[in-house]
């Protein structure tokens, strides 16, 4: 029998999941959630970000972290 994990808090979850319908639209095309997706990881081009959220890993889980640890930092700046 295996454990899930739970390796975030109750607001990171929040943000993941409100992160996840940004990248949506972004990947539906929006413009402005793009824009806003290039600014919370300003080290990757739209092609890369795109590329890593269609898929899945170790490292890509950090980095998704890290998006929406940003994410909440800009949420509680509003």
């Amino acid at each position: 029998m295996s454990s899930v994990w739970i390796l975030e808090n109750e607001q990171q979850q929040a943000g993941a999941e409100d992160l996840s319908r940004i990248s949506e639209f972004a990947l539906a095309g929006h413009q402005k959630s793009q824009n806003y997706l290039k600014k919370l990881w300003p080290e990757c081009t739209w092609q890369t970000i795109k590329e890593r959220l269609m898929i899945e890993g170790s490292v890509w889980y950090v980095w998704w972290m890290d998006g929406v640890n940003q994410h909440l930092l800009n949420i509680a700046k509003l």
